[in-house]
């Protein structure tokens, strides 16, 4: 019998979404409805067959209107009233794609007004990405270390070094590339206005998935 410290990632999410599908009481097809994913993908994930993209994920969380915190690290959620909490080293919630690699801060924290992100950018190339982020609000990026190319619908591309930042509407199409021989590392602040804020689901690429923990 494989123990929940031996599943693999694809298996612990769809345990997590059968569990939270059965608890409100949905059909695979009424989960389907709402989330806008196939009946016959649902079924995939739920049996452990198929590991869903980042994109895939965020239709779930927002159409069974749970956190990408709680469907990934269930049972994890620090009841808070005085809206404080802390991300040590090696702590937050990862997920990685072919083109970045993140560490979400404060995932004890639901619905929140601002979603942090600690982002190491593998990309080198445009042609890597077949999904630019979009989502609502603003974003706040600097660079921690390393150099970046920002590229948007609207503007042309502009570079960042160590120490520099970015603030722009996030509801543009935007992506990351890192220049240079080493991966940038980036910290991305985003703001929702939504009441779905806080969430970490709008804010990554599509390809994204849950990582293994350290």
């Amino acid at each position: 019998m494989v123990s929940n410290e031996d599943a693999k990632p694809s298996e612990d999410i769809g345990r997590h979404l059968r569990e939270i599908r059965r608890e409100q009481g949905l059909t695979l097809a009424a989960a389907s409805a709402r989330t806008g994913v196939s009946i016959a993908h649902l079924s995939k994930i739920e049996n452990g067959q198929i590991s869903p993209s980042f994109d895939i994920i965020k239709r779930i969380c927002d159409g069974l209107a749970v956190s990408i915190e709680e469907f990934v690290r269930p049972g994890r959620k620090t009841p808070v009233t005085g809206r404080k909490t802390t991300t040590r080293i090696g702590e937050g919630a990862r997920f990685t794609s072919g083109q970045y690699d993140y560490r979400a801060h404060a995932t004890e924290i639901s619905r929140k007004s601002m979603t942090p992100l600690e982002m190491v950018i593998r990309a080198r190339s445009v042609e890597e990405f077949d999904h630019w982020s979009r989502h609502r609000g603003e974003e706040f990026v600097y660079v921690l270390s390393g150099e970046i190319e920002v590229h948007s619908e609207h503007y042309a591309p502009f570079q960042l070094k160590a120490g520099e930042s970015a603030y722009f509407d996030s509801s543009m199409r935007h992506l990351f590339l890192s220049r240079g021989k080493v991966d940038a590392r980036i910290l991305s602040v985003s703001h929702d206005p939504g009441e779905r804020g806080g969430l970490v689901t709008p804010f990554m690429q599509p390809g994204a998935r849950p990582a293994p923990e350290e």
